[in-house]
């Protein structure tokens, strides 16, 4: 800290433009001496942010490995995801205790570490440098200034001072058991996720599960009714550590989850869409796991489709529109709903998750007597197509259905709900003797090769004068736009951030066209995760453009673009 000391002192007065000779650049001379700092065991650095704002910049905390183990797991994330849910939350109480809200001017420091919720994800703000053998925990640092233009030195230094003594505290004051326990329970939850892939289901939910979420907030209810498998679907997972876990086992193939309203049928559909991630201990659904590439599907009136084959859910559209590359700026229910479906099953989607309550009527649906009645209709319903989907693509359904009892002759399980309380009566149903509408087999064409044309341009690169996110809703990359309001398994901003990064990558590339959609975004994303994650972090570029970011599926990505505005797309390859 002495060091420090001798460098932000003499700044005391001085323009924020002479903060540079604080951190350390990319492009130091081999001969410039490398500028680390020390408090107690941990070292720390800074980087710059961006040439406009000198003063707003990262502070790079490392910290030995050893305050958590011995030796290298093969896996670091449960590792990181417990530092930071130790560390985030005291900094940032720490920062709002510098706040003062009746200056004017920026005369105190204010700081951020990154934030997390309930799901255990990778995440920017702290990670492990594994050439470093350390954990890097990233905080966004603002200089205070006076008078606006003018270092603060002494008030920074205390600052920095503060911060480093409250992670050193807080590094001291581990419990080792805590952190057994959580690095345990993500063991168990990657444990349970090869068990039910090696079985044949498609999610999961523990006895005991807490489902539902206090209003407006996403902590566990409290005095809500924990979760009871039905005995029919009731499974025990073995573990490697001697114990067993019991719970409701979804099968592959057609779910159907009925009941009243206000029984819970809703709230289990959720839990299995957030199902996705791994939760963190205490969340309530700790063991409430789905198979990853599960995406919930809605209608979603207006959406533009572009170049897509509708074919699968159309015999025909108005205007002897082509089915098979089809265009719209502002798409019906039906035919977003279709797209939505068919845009899943491309990037990789292996569980349908739908609900009545928010789908189009006349796409879901068309009971027999309908069918006799009217005659011509161009929409195939999804009844007509849920069984093919499992059977040739290998996609699972899990339906929320309240209104109509169309869908329990497909369904392999049927999950009746009450008062949250899950009954299996698909013995039931069978025994109603239930069947499905008569349909003709019509031969399925799924679009298989999507190609994102790119920008034309004498350039010799492309680039963006504005990404951002607005209100959390919607992606805009100057003239392009996507309202990913309905991409409901990215549940924070952070995940936006990469999203937003994601795409200016995907639509920066030149030779786009080179490779399939899919396959340029899982490129796209390695990158990020892989490489540009860990080297762009350490000079603060991504914090600069983007802000924290925090994991998301390249099946985001891939649902994301589809949806971007002023984006061409090309089927096939000529």
């Amino acid at each position: 800290m002495q060091r420090l000391k001798r460098i932000l002192l003499p700044m005391q007065g001085q323009s924020k433009s002479h903060l540079h000779w604080l951190y350390n650049t990319s492009s130091r001379n081999e001969d410039e001496e490398e500028k680390v700092f020390t408090y107690g065991e941990l070292r720390f650095s800074f980087a710059g942010t961006g040439h406009r704002n000198t003063e707003r910049l990262m502070l790079m905390v490392h910290i030995p490995s050893k305050f958590l183990w011995e030796e290298k797991p093969v896996d670091t994330l449960p590792y990181e995801d417990y530092l930071l849910r130790r560390l985030a939350p005291e900094l940032n109480e720490l920062s709002r205790e510098y706040y003062n809200a009746d200056k004017n001017v920026r005369e105190k420091a204010q700081f951020e570490a990154q934030q997390v919720n309930e799901h255990v994800l990778r995440r920017s703000g702290l990670y492990y440098d594994a050439p470093k053998g350390a954990f890097l925990l990233r905080i966004l640092f603002y200089v205070p200034l006076l008078n606006a233009v003018s270092v603060n030195g002494k008030a920074a230094f205390r600052a920095i001072r503060d911060i480093m003594e409250h992670v050193e505290r807080r590094l001291q004051t581990l419990d080792a058991t805590e952190l057994r326990r959580c690095v345990q329970l993500y063991e168990r939850q990657c444990e349970i996720r090869s068990y039910l892939k090696m079985h044949g289901y498609c999610a999961f939910v523990a006895d005991g599960s807490i489902l539902p979420r206090e209003n407006g907030t996403n902590q566990p209810k409290t005095q809500a009714i924990p979760f009871q498998s039905p005995k029919e679907s009731a499974i025990t997972i073995p573990l490697a550590d001697g114990e067993c876990i019991s719970g409701m086992g979804v099968k592959q193939g057609i779910t159907v989850i009925t009941g009243g309203g206000y029984s819970g049928k809703s709230t289990l559909l959720d839990a299995l869409e957030m199902g996705i991630y791994n939760h963190a201990y205490g969340d309530g659904r700790e063991y409430v796991l789905t198979e990853a590439s599960a995406l919930k599907v809605y209608t979603e009136d207006g959406r533009p489709v572009s170049e897509l084959n509708l074919s699968p859910f159309f015999q025909y559209l108005p205007g002897a529109a082509d089915l098979e590359s089809f265009t719209t700026r502002h798409a019906s229910g039906s035919v977003s709903q279709a797209a939505n479906v068919i845009e899943a099953v491309m990037g990789g989607a292996k569980v349908l998750l739908m609900d009545e309550d928010k789908s189009a009527t006349n796409f879901m649906i068309r009971d027999h007597r309908m069918r006799q009645l009217v005659t011509k209709e161009p929409i195939i319903p999804f009844t007509d197509r849920v069984t093919e989907l499992y059977e040739e693509k290998g996609v699972s359904t899990i339906l929320v259905i309240g209104g109509s009892s169309e869908y329990l002759a497909y369904a392999d399980t049927v999950l009746l709900m009450e008062d949250y309380t899950a009954r299996d009566v698909t013995g039931q149903i069978q025994e109603l003797g239930l069947v499905a509408s008569e349909r003709e087999r019509m031969p399925i064409s799924w679009m298989s090769e999507r190609f994102l044309i790119p920008k034309e341009t004498t350039q010799s690169f492309l680039y963006f004068r504005t990404v951002e996110t607005e209100n959390e809703k919607k992606i805009i990359l100057d003239d392009y736009s996507a309202d990913i309001t309905l991409l409901t398994a990215l549940t924070s901003g952070n995940q936006l951030n990469t999203l937003a990064f994601l795409m200016e990558m995907l639509l920066t590339d030149k030779n786009a066209d080179s490779a399939e959609l899919l396959e340029k975004i899982e490129t796209c994303w390695s990158r990020l995760f892989g490489g540009i994650f860990d080297a762009e972090m350490h000079s603060g570029v991504l914090i600069d453009t983007h802000g924290f970011l925090e994991e998301i599926r390249p099946l985001d990505a891939f649902c994301c673009v589809n949806r971007m505005r002023g984006v061409r797309f090309q089927v096939g390859k000529e």
